[in-house]
């Protein structure tokens, strides 16, 4: 017969563990966990991208092989049954993204001593998007099932404060909590940037090429402005949307003025020397580029859209405001940036940038662990 684990359990589930932003705030929050003595699961479906990393630091990967998240839940609840007959201190199961919050709900159904965490590191808003037909099917059906079934999850944390209150609202859900993601190490120290060749003024995207990302917006707002600034784009991601954004760049002869660099890990030598990051996402949950983009003094520009974009600009107050998928109202906030020369508030950056630490991310959870019965 089996004793008692001292151990606090904790099983990660996230479908797609890639190199976008919840992959990234998981595994900062699997490290510090793995450092206090906690035991980490971790379960995608297919390929984890970071096993390597995850095992090294001691974390379980389990990566599931069926072709889609539905298909999973019974794998999910034979993994999750196991857990609980090693009978831990506590098993909490924390899974990311709306979706697979549902399958988590189903897969725990009927389960005795397993506490049940959703995290929301997008924005359900993404599911009202009617670009696809049969997709927006499938999102209305997801929509209602988190809007019936949030409420029976011990807590809900969602990535930002217009998240949380927007699932509160409208799913009636009270046990809601909001934590910034760990999007930055330390703040950085203001420092005075080299002057770009021929005053050459430098822009930056970073981040999927995904439809929803709007990156396109950022590329047509540049080839509207061409011949007014002596300036360039670089674009650092990869996605499905690549080769259209390539074509466009193509047909409007844009070669010498938009730069495809890829995925790169070092977001110091990314952000070195530019002068204007742009977010352009329809909708968002907390981008980390965009605070990394502060954090490295790049002044933002950001689309008004649902999700957390307005409380990492504080508002308006460290960056500037466009329509989403308006690339004339982007092209405008663009020159207007370059002609008023605008910089960030050294003092309002460093305190707000504070609440982005990965400490005071990884801090909060812990604190709700240690509380959840």
């Amino acid at each position: 017969m089996n004793t008692k684990n001292k151990k606090h359990r904790i099983i990660f589930y996230l479908p797609v563990f890639g190199f976008g932003g919840a992959s990234e705030s998981i595994i900062k929050l699997a490290k510090f966990l793995c450092d206090r003595n906690f035991s980490i699961s971790l379960i995608s479906i297919g390929k984890n991208v970071h096993k390597k990393y995850l095992k090294k630091i001691g974390c379980e990967v389990h990566e599931l092989n069926v072709s889609r998240a539905l298909l999973s839940i019974f794998l999910l609840r034979s993994l999750i049954k196991k857990d609980l007959n090693e009978k831990y201190f506590q098993t909490t199961l924390i899974s990311n993204i709306h979706y697979a919050n549902i399958i988590s709900l189903i897969s725990c159904f009927g389960l005795k001593g397993i506490k049940i965490i959703f995290t929301e590191r997008s924005s359900l808003h993404e599911l009202t998007i009617k670009d696809n037909f049969l997709k927006f099917i499938k999102n209305r059906l997801i929509y209602y099932m988190a809007k019936n079934l949030y409420r029976h999850a011990n807590l809900v944390i969602a990535n930002s404060k217009y998240e949380k209150d927007f699932i509160k609202k409208k799913f009636k859900v009270k046990n809601i909590e909001y934590i910034y993601p760990p999007s930055i190490l330390k703040i950085k120290p203001s420092y005075k940037r080299n002057r770009n060749h021929n005053n050459l003024k430098k822009i930056i995207y970073v981040g999927n090429l995904f439809k929803e990302k709007g990156a396109i917006t950022i590329v047509k707002a540049v080839s509207k402005i061409k011949s007014d600034l002596n300036l360039i784009l670089e674009i650092y991601g990869e996605g499905y949307e690549k080769q259209n954004i390539k074509n466009f760049v193509s047909e409007k002869k844009l070669s010498k003025k938009v730069f495809f660099r890829g995925f790169h890990k070092d977001k110091s030598k990314i952000f070195k020397n530019k002068d204007l990051f742009i977010n352009a996402s329809w909708y968002e949950g907390l981008p980390n580029a965009l605070v990394q983009s502060i954090n490295n003094n790049i002044f933002p520009i950001c689309s008004k859209s649902p999700g957390g974009n307005s409380e990492v600009i504080k508002y308006g107050k460290l960056g500037l405001y466009f329509t989403a998928g308006d690339s004339n109202d982007l092209k405008k906030k663009i020159l207007f940036f370059f002609k008023k020369k605008l910089k960030l508030n050294e003092k309002l950056r460093i305190d707000h940038l504070k609440n982005f630490t990965e400490e005071k991310s990884n801090e909060k959870y812990l604190m709700i662990l240690k509380k959840i019965k």
